[in-house]
């Protein structure tokens, strides 16, 4: 087996293939394929594993006779990524084999369930209108699924963020939002929901008008009931203490990141997450204060505006690895 057969690609460079796998599933238009070529020019782990992830159909038709759309296929790594550790993802990726085998294992850990699954690419945003009535916004790398029948109106949150609007039904079926950590029943309502990276894997709920309860998964008395301008956080088990939000809506829904005195390396976190590829932060200029609104849609600009304003340097290994320190 050669040293190319066997290379380990990093989890975050499978996801972007992922992505890119689903943009470029029906029939893209010429932009997209043509960004999607260049970042598979940009750097050979790119390719390797855009050429992984083609091996998933072969296997799968070869093994069950079924062809995977290339659009399912996306998504269901993407999840089956964000189920495992980040040490498990590395061992699983190491090569073809994982990869190969991914039909199998999806069928096996039930990816498909047959709920209706929307996802967003790295920098997209989408806003959907449900059956109901209800409006969905789902922001940079988001994944829900819809489980709507007779008897209830249940969005699940898989990845990312989304901003929901809710509207009656005249049906009178309950609303509800399953996280990994929980259950929120809004109570006519505006509010956004986020699953976080953090330690504890926590999910943020910010309402901003009406209120929504919030029900941890492992525990009944720490429910409680948010209202218009409260924000917190919780796990299976509790729930913090409420802080205040502001606005109406979260500032993505209008395109910006907003920043108070917030870190530097903070604050490329939260910028990360519209751009593909690595950001990185020297440590010894991690506590820097941002403040001010960054456009999320030309990240490029954003960070040229940044490294002006406290005097940073911007390092370009490729179009999608910059590392930022000091100047």
């Amino acid at each position: 087996m050669s040293a190319h057969e066997t290379e380990r690609l990093h989890p975050d460079i499978i996801k972007q293939a992922a992505q890119w796998m689903m943009r470029t599933a029906d029939a893209p238009d010429a932009d997209t394929q043509a960004a999607c070529a260049r970042w598979r020019q940009a750097d050979a782990r790119h390719e390797l594993a855009w050429q992984r992830l083609q091996g998933i159909n072969q296997d799968f038709a070869a093994t069950t006779g079924a062809h995977l759309p290339a659009a399912t296929a996306g998504q269901t790594i993407l999840r089956y990524c964000d189920q495992r550790s980040r040490r498990n993802a590395l061992k699983w990726m190491a090569g073809g084999i994982g990869l190969g085998a991914l039909g199998l294992a999806g069928m096996r850990e039930g990816l498909w369930d047959g709920a209706t699954v929307y996802r967003t690419a790295t920098g997209e945003q989408r806003v959907l209108t449900l059956p109901d009535g209800t409006q969905l916004t789902l922001n940079t790398d988001s994944a829900v699924a819809l489980h709507f029948d007779e008897r209830q109106r249940r969005i699940e949150l898989r990845d990312g963020e989304i901003l929901i609007a809710t509207s009656s039904d005249p049906a009178g079926r309950p609303f509800s939002v399953k996280t990994r950590n929980g259950i929120l029943t809004p109570l006519g309502t505006r509010f956004v929901v986020r699953q976080l990276d953090d330690a504890r894997r926590a999910t943020r709920v910010a309402v901003h008008e009406g209120a929504v309860r919030i029900d941890p998964a492992g525990s009944v008395e720490a429910s409680r009931v948010l209202h218009a301008g409260e924000q917190a956080d919780f796990d299976a088990r509790t729930l913090s203490p409420a802080v205040p939000v502001e606005g109406t809506a979260p500032a993505w829904k209008q395109g910006m990141l907003v920043a108070n005195r917030m870190r530097l390396d903070r604050f490329l976190e939260e910028l990360g997450r519209y751009r593909p590829g690595f950001l990185h932060c020297d440590a010894d200029v991690a506590d820097r204060e941002v403040t001010g609104a960054f456009r999320i849609d030309d990240t490029d600009r954003a960070l040229e505006v940044l490294a002006s304003a406290l005097h940073l340097s911007l390092r370009y290994r490729t179009r999608y690895w910059v590392s930022v320190g000091r100047a």
